[in-house]
């Protein structure tokens, strides 16, 4: 897959190369699996953070692998909750045959403990967006008092 730079505010922000990061091929135990759709679902993840981040006017290169984490967070938490459906949150224990909870189910809340502070970060959740975004200047106002002292305005 060929990186793609989006641009935004004046700066450009490389798409991660999917391919080299998430293999062709995944061991699910019994079987390999296509990893392809993940890689899809991750590029498209990716196009929504960056165009969130271009409407808030907080895209920049530098939060280029913070942006990389949230869409990978985004891939494992969909493809755990999909597992945890598949199999259920209760499993047999291999040996002993005990009942133990599905470990895609811990790597479901585990990843959705990333993405929530990954989003932070960003700035994603409307809540957190001030703390994000550019301070305005405000602009220095003039008062009769400011001319009886003698300050000047800038």
């Amino acid at each position: 897959m060929a990186l793609t730079a989006f641009p935004g505010s004046g700066s450009e922000v490389e798409e991660p190369d999917w391919e080299s990061l998430i293999p062709d091929q995944a061991w699910t135990g019994d079987d390999y699996e296509s990893n392809a759709p993940w890689r899809e679902r991750a590029h498209r993840e990716w196009l929504r953070i960056v165009a969130e981040l271009r409407e808030n006017g907080t895209l920049s290169p530098s939060n280029r692998h913070q942006m990389q984490r949230l869409a990978v967070a985004y891939v494992r938490y969909d493809r755990a909750t999909a597992k945890s459906f598949k199999m259920g949150m209760v499993l047999p224990s291999p040996k002993t045959g005990t009942p133990m909870v599905n470990l895609w189910a811990v790597e479901m809340r585990q990843a959705d403990s990333d993405a929530t502070t990954a989003e932070m970060e960003l700035g994603i959740p409307p809540r957190r967006r001030g703390t994000v975004t550019k301070a305005k200047r405000a602009e220095k106002v003039t008062r009769a008092a400011d001319k009886y002292i003698g300050v000047k305005s800038a």
